[in-house]
């Protein structure tokens, strides 16, 4: 399948932004708009300030706040494992020397050394399944981000409610998950579990880095996936590339870790970003065309980075990254959080999701069809999301009531529309539709009236489930 997509990036003082959306993450809320990359605002749940080899990542992408980093054990300009070239290349390009000498010689000066790609697994987080904004403190000189809709700045994904829809997994099997890039910093990825005594508690203390670390799961094979589509959308509309895997030099030792396969735009400064042109990528991508940034070149509030609903669509990344892992034999059964972790090589950033799996013994349950529907009730449940306090508005605007019917204070992503939570339904009272390209000056809605009328809507309940000839 060939793509004739060109896509745009930030420029480097920019954050990232990702999502796991197979199993679902739970930083998702249980929305469905912005899959495969940013549904219920899940892409701005991330550790910034994360250093290779540093004791702690306070949220501040300052290096004096490591002064003695760890040493990276992914050479500068690795053309296997590498993701940023830009640098060097772009100074050859304008001075055509001998740059392998002059690097020798120390003319050039490696100034990604201590972000986390360089040593997969080796910066510290604040919290493993992210922080909601990045740190405690929002804006860009202070943590590279701000908080999403539902919870403050700086709150801890491992505090996040679980979601109502159920993901089971077997024991000793081979299961599909995948995530979704909404800003492109290069990197790569690892997926890690943990075990915990209740996987619908709303804190889960035991999910710590160090439990996760514990269980970091094995990719299978050497071939992975491009899967077209957002929520919904046919999982066989995929296209088979190969992977770039690694598993020296990386933490926990003896695991494996998977390059991005997708490169950034090679545009020296800008990389594409603030709605600019890319003109190429950092290298060869696995699809032709499919190169750039992301949607998030449309997020920026810079003076003249807003785009068109047609620069919005251009710019989308309507596919996710699908890979093959391996549940351990001998894992006991029992509740679990699936943790991704994304080590960026731009920035001294980690982004991270974290969803519930339960764990079963072969020949006692059924295994959870990959990318079967997930999204729920969850944004209206009293308890749960941020309008489960609107059962009683429905005809009322006023007083406790007014809350409901304006949108919701956090981050203006700048390219989808803003979140309210009465007011803006589908015709049948459930969530209205809304894909990249289609009109962001209204306000969407969740669905909350058809879940309140639909019976036990607010009890968990297992996704569908896979019969024995798939």
């Amino acid at each position: 399948m060939k793509v004739a997509w060109v896509f745009t990036t930030f420029i480097a003082g920019a954050a990232g932004h990702a999502m796991m959306y197979e199993p679902p993450s739970r930083s998702t809320g249980g929305n469905h708009i912005g899959t495969p990359n940013c549904a219920g605002g899940c892409c701005l749940w991330f550790n910034n300030g994360a250093f290779i080899g540093c004791p702690y990542a306070d949220g501040k992408d300052t290096p004096e706040n490591c002064p003695h980093p760890a040493s990276p054990t992914i050479p500068w300009q690795d053309p296997y494992l590498g993701t940023m070239f830009g640098d060097l290349t772009q100074i050859c390009l304008e001075h055509p020397i001998d740059c392998a000498g002059m690097l020798a010689k120390g003319y050039f000066k490696d100034i990604k050394e201590r972000n986390p790609w360089r040593y997969p697994g080796s910066a510290p987080v604040e919290n493993p399944c992210g922080l909601n904004g990045g740190g405690y403190y929002p804006g860009p000189t202070g943590t590279g981000g701000e908080a999403f809709f539902g919870y403050p700045q700086g709150w801890k994904g491992t505090e996040v409610a679980p979601l109502l829809r159920k993901t089971t997994w077997i024991a000793g099997s081979t299961v599909e998950v995948a995530w979704g890039i909404t800003a492109n910093h290069g990197g790569g990825y690892q997926y890690r579990l943990c075990k915990v005594a209740n996987n619908s508690a709303n804190i889960t203390a035991e999910a710590t880095e160090e439990c996760f670390q514990k269980t970091p799961l094995d990719f299978v094979g050497d071939k992975q996936w491009i899967q077209f589509g957002d929520f919904g959308s046919d999982p066989s509309n995929r296209t088979e590339i190969s992977a770039t895997r690694v598993s020296n030099g990386v933490l926990p030792v003896g695991s494996t870790w998977t390059r991005n396969p997708i490169p950034a735009c090679n545009d020296i400064p800008r990389m594409g970003g603030h709605n600019h042109k890319c003109s190429g990528p950092m290298f060869e991508p696995p699809i032709p065309g499919l190169y750039g940034f992301g949607p998030g070149a449309c997020a920026s509030g810079a003076e003249g980075a807003q785009c068109t609903d047609e620069e919005m669509a251009s710019r989308d990344f309507p596919w996710g990254i699908v890979d093959l892992v391996k549940v351990p034999e001998n894992l006991p059964a029992g509740d679990y959080i699936l943790g991704f972790r994304w080590d960026v090589e731009q920035l001294a950033q980690v982004w991270s999701n974290c969803g519930d799996v339960q764990i079963r013994v072969k020949g006692t349950a059924k295994p959870t069809k990959p990318f079967s529907p997930w999204a729920g009730c969850e944004p209206c449940c009293e308890g749960m999301g941020p309008c489960g306090n609107c059962t009683s508005c429905l005809n009322d605007k006023t007083g406790p009531c007014e809350y409901c019917w304006k949108p919701l204070a956090g981050f203006n992503f700048g390219a989808i529309p803003k979140y309210q939570c009465l007011g803006f339904e589908a015709a049948d009272g459930g969530a209205a539709i809304w894909k990249p390209g289609m009109p962001y000056d209204t306000n969407w809605s969740p669905g909350c009236p058809k879940c309140w009328n639909t019976t036990d809507s607010c009890k968990p309940s297992e996704r569908q489930t896979m019969s024995s000839t798939e």
